[in-house]
């Protein structure tokens, strides 16, 4: 690993290669190193459709077959859907692929951008911590019962050792 300090923009880092030494390497090398781009971890660009289907009816997006790592799937917009049983990536029309996108987006959990949707979680929320609060006020009032039983115990025990003395 080799830095490169540029002052106010930070600092500049790159892997030495399989033939550089970090004892040995020269100026000339390292500025060299440097001067290649960095290299991500993973990024390899936006995928390409393996199948254009066309555009979408409602909005005119389109619709494409992509491979993914657990076969191929129908995306649209941010919406991803796997192909129909039975159905191949050659065989698959664009009317079977927007009924398989519906059909996944109707499963899909809604996201809290509507009023309804975040004051009823904030309301289940609400709930589990209020009910959680119930638990541990029941908890601490329980264990001071028992030891004000206890005292109530000891103080009638004595009570009656000395009216029966």
């Amino acid at each position: 690993m080799w830095c490169h300090d540029q002052g106010k923009e930070g600092k500049d880092y790159r892997s030495l290669k399989a033939g550089d030494d970090v004892l040995t390497i020269t100026l000339d090398r390292a500025l060299e190193i440097l001067a290649e781009p960095k290299s991500g971890r993973g990024r390899r660009g936006a995928a390409k459709p393996i199948r254009e289907l066309g555009a979408h009816p409602e909005d005119d997006e389109p619709v494409n077959i992509y491979d993914g790592p657990y076969g191929p799937y129908i995306k649209h917009g941010k919406v991803n859907a796997s192909l129909p049983e039975g159905q191949t990536v050659e065989g698959i029309t664009i009317e079977t692929a927007v009924e398989a996108l519906a059909a996944k987006a109707g499963t899909k959990k809604k996201s809290g951008k509507s009023s309804k949707s975040s004051t009823s979680t904030g309301a289940k929320s609400t709930t589990k911590s209020s009910t959680a609060a119930k638990k541990t006020t029941t908890a601490k009032k329980s264990t001071t019962t028992k030891k004000s039983t206890a005292k109530k115990t000891t103080s009638s025990t004595s009570t009656k050792k000395k009216t029966g003395s």
